[in-house]
């Protein structure tokens, strides 16, 4: 791994236009990934983009189906 395959928080919080509470929000709620590296934080850049790509809030985690008779 090199550095760029890591985001630090503040390139983290620009690229969402959230800040530190929303983004713990996001773990907590929505699935967003936990950073690999504290003190200072800093997430995987590859997971980061994933999670986006997969409609980030808004993204199906459990797609159940069920019919009606």
């Amino acid at each position: 791994m090199n550095v760029s395959d890591f985001m630090d928080e503040s390139e983290l919080f620009t690229l969402l236009d959230k800040k530190k509470t929303a983004v713990w929000r996001l773990r907590k709620d929505h699935g967003f990934p936990n950073p690999v590296l504290t003190h200072p934080s800093r997430y995987s850049r590859k997971a980061v983009m994933k999670w986006l790509e997969e409609g980030g809030v808004n993204r199906i985690n459990n797609l159940v189906v069920c019919t009606i008779k």
